[in-house]
């Protein structure tokens, strides 16, 4: 749902702005606060009927089919909308959002949790960290999608950090299970392991530094009121240090000591291509 209420606000703006028009919606008034549009359009995507067809490919497609500016305001980072945690107040979802390899996943970090809401000691962050903060972000995000990266594989529930499920617990579950007799150092490289393959396969398929952002909005619009008025994250020193903490090159490439590191040497060989490139899609 969150990728369906980025599509529908995305129209509903693009309906204001005069870019589309009741021709398009056949007969639907997307102005913003019109509820009953929104569950309607919400329908017609599920269905693919009329431009709900179109908003189902997602923003960035929608956007290239509506032109005219279009692409300003479709919210997305490598094709995937944002949810609701917004990078303006939490800083580490502007690296977070840019790096995830499905585009902009707040589920892949989850990095706002220890911004503010709960302690990670086994990540190093005994104190719940400054949100609006830059320094240390980078650092912090690559740590995070590890773990994540663990959760995803072993299917649990990321609600268990709020929680406080330590490391060491989902350490000695893993063992029981299984029989072996890992500990969290391993634990956490594996995480790693597979968040650079992930990146290994997303470099194959075209990705380059150039995607490694976040939508114009986020990065210049701030917010005009609330408890983050103001702020616009820095992206460029978080991402800064976010490749370097993870052994990856300028141009966001594992480097060759990095997979050696890792164990995956045999994969550099698929990437060798792009090596020293800034290319876009």
């Amino acid at each position: 749902m969150i990728s369906a209420g980025a599509a529908v606000a995305f129209a509903m703006e693009a309906y204001e702005r005069g870019l589309i028009t009741k021709v398009d919606t056949d007969g639907l008034d997307l102005t913003f606060g019109n509820g009953e549009a929104m569950v309607e359009m919400v329908r017609r995507i599920g269905e693919r009927q009329g431009l709900g067809r179109l908003l189902g490919e997602g923003v960035k497609r929608a956007a290239a089919v509506i032109g005219r500016g279009a692409e300003d305001f479709a919210l997305h980072v490598k094709g995937l909308e944002p949810a609701m945690h917004d990078p303006r107040a939490y800083a580490s979802l502007a690296v977070g959002y840019a790096t995830s390899n499905r585009g902009a996943c707040h589920l892949q970090g989850f990095s706002h949790v220890p911004e503010g809401r709960v302690a990670m000691p086994d990540l190093g962050y005994p104190e719940i960290m400054d949100r609006f903060a830059t320094e240390g972000k980078g650092e912090m995000v690559a740590k995070a999608q590890n773990l994540m990266a663990m959760y995803d594989s072993l299917t649990l529930c990321k609600m268990l950090v709020f929680g406080r499920v330590r490391i060491p617990d989902l350490v000695n579950w893993l063992n029981w299970v299984t029989g072996w007799d890992g500990d969290a150092a391993e634990f956490m490289r594996t995480g790693e392991r597979i968040f650079n393959l992930k990146r290994l396969y997303n470099l194959r398929c075209g990705v380059t530094r150039a995607d490694d952002t976040i939508p114009k909005r986020l990065r210049t619009e701030p917010r005009p009121d609330g408890g983050a008025a103001g702020y616009l994250p820095d992206l460029e020193g978080q991402l800064e240090e976010y490749y370097r903490y993870r052994g990856w090159d300028e141009q966001g490439i594992p480097t060759a000591g990095k997979l050696a590191e890792l164990g995956l040497e045999a994969a550099e060989v698929s990437i060798s291509w792009k090596s020293g490139s800034d290319q876009s899609r």
